[in-house]
C-alpha cells in the first residue's frame, strides 16, 4: 500500500474499536505460520520456506512487538524460538539475540518445554558469536530446567553438547571430553541423529586440539554420514567444512577444495547465509595452498564481509590473517604486517590456541614479509594492526585500494 492509504486505513482500523482484536489474530497467525515453518526448514527439501519467512520478517517484528507489549510472555517466547531456524540461516544474529534474551527476562510464568527450548536458541547462539558466557548461562539454566521438569533426554543431550563447546573453548579437555561423551550417550539412547551429530562433532574437533588425528578424521567422516542421511542444511554444511579443514591441514587442499565447494553450494542453493562464511575462509586457505592467490582474496574479502554483518569474530581472525599471506603474496608488506599484527591480537581476545598445523599456512608468508622490512618498519606496522579495533580493522581489510603497501 501507499504509506497514506496505509494511515488512512490504521486509523480507521483504530476508530473502529477491533485494533487490539485484530492484532491479536495477527500475532497468533504468525505463530502459527513460525512453528509450521520450523518443522521442515533447514531440511534439504524445506522448499520456498526460507523466503517465505524472509518476506514476512516484518509481520513476525510486528507480532513479536505486539505480544511483548501486551504481555503474552508464553506466545512470544515460542514465536522466538520458532523463528531461530530462520534467523539461523539468514544470519540475523543480533535480532535474534535481542528477541530471545528479551523473552527470556520477563518474570511471567512459561512452561518448561517452552522456556527451555529458547534456552537452547540462546545456547547455540552464544556458540556462533564465540560467547562461551552466554552459552554456558543458557545451557545450565537449560539443564537444570529439563532436570527439574523431567524433560526429555534429548533436550538434555543437547545442553551437555553445548556446555562441552563450552569447555573446550576455555582449553579444560578432560570436563570437555566428559560432557560431550555423557551428550553421545544420551542422544543414542534417545534415538535422537541430530543430537548424536552434534556429539560427533564436538568430539572430532576436540580430538584433533588433543592431536588425536586419526581418531578425529574417523569422527569427522562418522559425523559427515550422518548428516547426509538427516539432510540438515546447516549441520550437513558444517560437517563438510569442518572435513575439509581437516583435510587442508593434512596438505591435500584438492579434497579440501572440493568439500568445502560443496558446502558453498549447498549453502547458496537453500539461500542460507549463516555458515557460509567459514566454508569461504577454508576455500580462501584451499587456494592460498594451491598458489591461486586472487582467488584466495576474493574468497577471503566476502567471508569477512559475512563475518562483518554476523558479528563473528573466529571467522573473522581467520580472513584476515588470509588477506595478510594474500598482501604477503603480492608484496604489499606494511598492509600485510598490519593484517598480521590485528590478528595475533584478535586471537589473544578469543582465547584461541593455534594448532602447529594452522601455525604453518601462515609461516611462510609471515617470514617473507619481515625478510622485505626493516625491523623497525615491521613493528611499527605490527603494532598498528594490534591497536585496531575489529571495526576499523575489517574496514581496513576490505578497502578497495591498496594501502600501505
Amino acid at each position: 500500500m501507499l504509506e497514506t492509504i496505509h494511515e488512512f486505513a490504521r486509523e480507521k482500523l483504530r476508530e473502529s474499536g477491533e485494533a487490539e482484536d485484530l492484532r491479536r489474530l495477527h500475532a497468533r497467525y504468525f505463530l502459527v505460520l513460525a512453528e509450521e515453518a520450523e518443522l521442515i526448514l533447514g531440511r534439504l527439501e524445506q522448499g520456498g520456506w526460507l523466503e517465505c519467512l524472509e518476506t514476512e520478517h516484518a509481520n513476525m517484528r510486528a507480532a513479536l512487538s505486539w505480544l511483548k507489549q501486551h504481555g503474552e510472555a508464553e506466545p512470544e517466547l515460542k514465536l522466538a524460538a520458532a523463528l531461530w531456524p530462520f534467523w539461523d540461516a539468514r544470519g540475523y544474529f543480533g535480532e535474534a539475540r535481542r528477541w530471545l534474551e528479551g523473552a527470556l527476562e520477563k518474570d511471567e510464568q512459561v512452561s518448561a518445554g517452552v522456556r527451555a527450548k529458547a534456552l537452547s536458541a540462546v545456547s547455540f547462539l552464544g556458540t556462533h558469536q564465540i560467547d562461551p558466557d552466554l552459552t554456558e548461562a543458557a545451557a545450565e539454566e537449560g539443564l537444570r530446567l529439563s532436570a527439574e521438569a523431567e524433560i526429555e533426554g534429548s533436550h538434555i543431550a543437547s545442553f551437555k553438547n553445548l556446555l562441552g563447546e563450552v569447555a573446550r573453548v576455555r582449553s579444560d579437555p578432560e570436563r570437555a571430553m566428559q560432557l560431550f561423551e555423557e551428550g553421545l550417550g544420551l542422544s543414542r539412547e534417545a534415538r535422537d541423529k541430530r543430537g548424536t551429530a552434534l556429539a560427533l562433532r564436538g568430539l572430532a574437533i576436540l580430538s584433533w586440539d588433543q592431536g588425536d588425528h586419526d581418531r578425529s578424521k574417523e569422527l569427522h567422516e562418522e559425523y559427515l554420514a550422518l548428516c547426509r542421511e538427516l539432510g540438515d542444511v546447516h549441520e550437513l554444511a558444517s560437517s563438510l567444512s569442518l572435513l575439509g579443514w581437516v583435510r587442508l591441514l593434512e596438505g591435500d587442499h584438492e579434497r579440501a577444495t572440493t568439500l568445502n565447494e560443496e558446502a558453498v553450494e549447498l549453502l547458496r542453493k537453500r539461500g542460507h547465509r549463516g555458515g557460509l562464511q567459514y566454508a569461504l575462509d577454508n576455500l580462501g586457505w584451499a587456494a592460498l595452498a594451491g598458489g591461486d592467490y586472487e582467488r584466495a582474496k576474493g574468497l577471503w574479502e566476502e567471508s569477512l564481509a559475512l563475518c562483518r554483518d554476523f558479528g563473528d569474530k573466529l571467522c573473522a581472525q581467520g580472513a584476515l590473517e588470509g588477506l595478510a599471506c594474500s598482501a604477503a603474496a603480492n608484496v604489499e608488506d606494511e598492509r600485510a604486517a598490519r593484517l598480521f599484527g590485528s590478528g595475533e591480537a584478535l586471537y589473544e581476545t578469543l582465547l584461541y590456541q593455534e594448532s602447529p598445523q594452522e601455525r604453518a599456512l601462515k609461516e611462510p608468508y609471515i617470514t617473507a614479509t619481515r625478510s622485505r622490512l626493516e625491523e623497525t618498519a615491521w613493528q611499527e606496522a605490527w603494532k598498528e594492526g594490534r591497536a585496531m579495533t575489529i571495526e576499523e580493522v575489517i574496514s581496513y581489510a576490505l578497502e578497495e585500494e591498496e594501502a600501505g603497501g
